[in-house]
């Protein structure tokens, strides 16, 4: 017969201004107003967040997702923004990195990647993902939010897909589309992240 499961008492979440500072240090936004747009939010819904000291969860979930920001952290203030990082910094360490697939414009979790970080070589990036796409695996620099030139990792209405993208003159991006080029606004695009390096299936 089982025991008894031990009762899984709340935290002490913290809410309002609090979280909305470490949301911004994990996200690297200036202010309310650049995080608003990160993360699509108006920004009277996060001054109602403060008013109540409201704990915005889907945001803490969606902010860990995207760049394994600690939950903790974000939520109590206890430990570190990003612990895995410090335990990173032997060249030799072989980790696990969150994995996906892309389908049909969704994310879907694959199993976890092991890297050595020896394979990053000198791109100095440690909080990475993974995306299988036909032959090729993409790891993908989470760190990196701001398109300039490259292959990136991008949302677009809700839809995931990678891309190459160069930065124009205007707050414009000239996005690579099956052969073709787009040219969009900065703000109609959401940068996940920027591909560092590539692996070919032999």
């Amino acid at each position: 017969m089982r025991e008894k499961q031990a009762n899984l008492s709340a935290f002490d979440y913290q809410g309002g201004k609090l979280v909305t500072e470490r949301l911004c240090k994990a996200l690297d936004a200036k202010n309310l107003s650049e995080l608003s747009s990160i993360l699509n939010i108006p920004t009277s819904t996060m001054s109602t967040w403060h008013k109540r000291d409201l704990c915005p969860y889907e945001v803490v979930l969606r902010a860990h997702m995207y760049t394994g920001v600690s939950v903790r952290w974000l939520t109590l203030g206890e430990g570190e923004a990003f612990p895995n990082r410090g335990d990173q910094e032997d060249s030799n360490l072989i980790f696990d990195i969150d994995s996906y697939k892309i389908l049909n414009g969704e994310l879907i979790s694959q199993k976890p990647l092991t890297l050595d970080t020896s394979i990053l070589g000198d791109t100095s990036v440690l909080n990475v993902m993974a995306v299988f796409d036909s032959d090729c695996t993409y790891v993908i620099d989470r760190d990196t939010r701001k398109a300039v030139s490259g292959t990136y990792l991008v949302d677009m209405d809700g839809l995931f897909s990678l891309n190459k993208i160069q930065r124009l003159p205007g707050k414009k991006l000239a996005i690579g589309f099956n052969g073709s080029t787009l040219t969009v606004e900065e703000d109609e695009v959401k940068v996940v992240g920027r591909v560092v390096l590539v692996m070919e299936k032999n």
